[in-house]
């Protein structure tokens, strides 16, 4: 294929790096050059959904709790004009078109969803509906870096305050939050369908950090009973302030959970036990957040949070998609700081145990998309329509060299998906699997994974009824198991059958000792019958063909199946253990837009990537005595 330069797009007149004018000229151009687009090397995989008999030992079901409509004054700004209709319907299996005419679709619906706009940004829909000619609603509907910029910086204020020139006074800017916040609750109720597909009635709380950072939650709801109001930043200033609100607001039969998500962008306030303000947790902020946020959101389109190499992690796995250079000494913002890490936050939960006397950082795994185009659970690499409107497409935007005034979205991904084990498809038990950390996060793939833990067989991988076994007589993935003796862990993992063959399982373990933590991580299942060397499966010799995308289907594994114990188990030492399995490399998304573009794949970033899915960790402590 020809090397062709792609950072001049079509489009660029109606674009000079700021603002998009959404004339019907420019659109009809945009709309030109994705018609234009080869799409041949796209998979034709699709499915319908299968929907699963209740089951007491449980099923999977794929679900997105990270989504923006047009609700969102950012998804808004950047050209998005899908609603909450639109994104169920997407969910549910409907083609949606963006706005420059790509068109986006799933190769199954999903299970569940929850549909999380900016409640900072709930007045706007209602004023503007109001009053189109409001001059704040006239700038929104020219797509604008520089406007997103401005606003982004106001609030950065302390505390953050509504901005006048949205609505005079606030207590308007309030009653036109509500409005919108019933819309949603409304939208939730309509596309609910028990059994079949839950739709979780949901917002995001997102105040900003300096430097592109931020400390954002979704604020998920178990059911139809939910505040009145929407706490925004504007409201609760610091997360811990956000969680009395909803401890304040949400009694039952309202109950809520929070879930963090870009932790790599939290400049280390994710898990330094300190707020936004700079201010130190006390045992009530940690016992709330015990309380309250049971999963951490550790995969989405800005990057990987599980880990970094760049952060300390001792293994290279950790270098997968990551979006942050490492800290040059003193260096406190835009770089991979530790604690801003999943795996370092389990491992200072560790630290905590010993301090507080409870762990406050017992948390599951889950993935998203963050999408911001109203495209729920559309995360694999053939059908990436980019995630921010007009900024994130055509095929030839997402590939450019970055500009001046808009950083490239090359390093991000299309996301990843939430994966929960429950006893049927409800709000309830989807609700309560979370709040036990039933769940697992995966890089987009739909990978089917297991983790139990306890007094098992040691050949549990041999039985033909393993998962029937590991369900009677041990603990899932989430568990806090006590034990005196090293347990068996038993993790089973099939492949998602529209991708790759498995390659791997592994074992991620964090452990306190010696007034410390400490991690380690070992392989302990290698597809194709290749045993471990030092911890490590040898390469098994899969690759993928870069001039059509197609990879090796005849070597790895449909399934993967491990009994494992820790032969460095010291009684009474305190630690966690997760699984994560990866799959062959397959074509990454970026090499499917360049096949779309015919040009070749660029050379800044891997052609490739190993999908992957991690599982939600088990805890080990000392069992009483006596």
């Amino acid at each position: 294929m020809a090397v062709v330069a792609v950072a001049a797009f079509v489009g660029w007149r109606y674009f000079d790096g700021r603002i998009v004018r959404l004339t019907p000229e420019a659109i009809a151009e945009l709309k030109e050059a994705v018609a234009a687009q080869d799409e041949a090397a796209t998979p034709l995989h699709r499915a319908a959904r299968e929907v699963a008999a209740p089951n007491p030992m449980g099923n999977v079901y794929f679900g997105d709790l990270h989504v923006h409509t047009a609700l969102s004054f950012d998804a808004y700004l950047f050209g998005n004009r899908n609603g909450l209709d639109e994104a169920y319907a997407f969910a549910n299996g409907a083609d949606l078109e963006v706005v420059n005419g790509e068109t986006a679709w799933l190769s199954r619906p999903l299970d569940f969803v929850a549909l999380t706009d900016h409640a900072e940004s709930f007045a706007l829909p209602a004023i503007c509906a109001d009053d189109p000619n409001h001059p704040f609603c006239l700038k929104m509907n020219n797509p604008s870096v520089f406007l997103f910029q401005e606003l982004r910086s106001s609030a950065l204020d302390r505390p953050p305050k509504r901005p006048a020139s949205m609505c005079e006074v606030e207590s308007l800017c309030v009653e036109a939050e509500k409005a919108t916040w019933q819309r949603i609750r409304e939208a939730a109720e309509r596309h609910n369908d028990p059994g079949t597909f839950t739709a979780f009635t949901a917002y995001e709380y997102s105040p900003v950090l300096p430097e592109a950072g931020k400390a954002h939650r979704n604020v998920i709801f178990r059911n139809e009973h939910v505040p009145e109001h929407a706490a925004s930043s504007y409201d609760a200033v610091t997360t811990p302030d956000l969680w009395r609100t909803l401890e304040r607001d949400c009694q039952a039969p309202c109950e809520a959970l929070t879930i963090p998500h870009n932790m790599n962008k939290m400049w280390g306030v994710a898990y330094n036990g300190k707020t936004i303000d700079g201010d130190d947790y006390s045992r009530e902020d940690w016992r709330v957040r015990a309380d309250l946020e049971p999963l951490a959101e550790i995969f989405q389109i800005k990057g990987a949070s599980e880990c970094a190499v760049a952060a300390g992690a001792v293994d290279e796995e950790c270098t997968f998609e990551q979006i942050l250079p490492a800290c040059e000494p003193g260096q406190e913002m835009g770089c991979a700081l530790p604690n801003s890490f999943a795996r370092q936050g389990l491992k200072n939960g560790l630290g905590l145990q010993a301090q507080l006397g409870f762990n406050p950082l017992r948390f599951g795994f889950v993935g998203a998309t963050d999408t911001h185009n109203s495209t729920p659970g559309d995360a694999e690499e053939w059908d990436s329509r980019g995630s921010n409107g007009l900024f994130g497409s055509p095929a030839s935007k997402r590939l450019a060299a970055p500009d001046a005034n808009y950083k490239s979205g090359i390093m991000r991904n299309p996301g990843g998906l939430a994966a929960v084990w429950a006893e049927e498809n409800t709000r309830d038990k989807l609700f309560d699997a979370m709040k036990r950390r039933e769940t697992y996060a995966t890089s987009g793939t739909r990978i089917r994974l297991r983790f139990f833990a306890g007094a098992l067989p040691s050949d549990l991988h041999e039985n033909d009824r393993a998962i029937e076994i590991a369900h009677e007589q041990g603990h899932p993935m989430g568990s806090v198991l006590a034990a005196n003796e090293a347990p068996v862990f038993f993790a089973s993992a099939l492949q998602d059958p529209f991708s790759a063959p498995l390659d791997r399982l592994q074992v991620v373990k964090g452990w306190w000792g010696d007034g410390e933590t400490h991690e380690s991580v070992m392989d302990v299942a290698c597809s194709g019958g290749r045993q471990p060397v030092e911890g490590r499966c040898p390469d098994n010799g899969a690759r993928v063909d870069l001039s059509t995308c197609a990879f090796s289907s005849d070597v790895g594994d449909a399934e993967l199946n491990a009994s494992w114990q820790d032969a460095e188990f010291v009684e009474g030492q305190p630690a966690f253990y997760y699984v994560r399995v990866l799959e062959n490399p397959t074509c990454r998304w970026s090499t499917y837009d360049a096949l779309r573009l015919g040009v070749s794949p660029r050379d800044d970033v891997d052609p490739v990537v190993k999908e992957r899915a991690w599982s939600s960790p088990i805890w080990v402590t000392g069992a009483p005595s006596g």
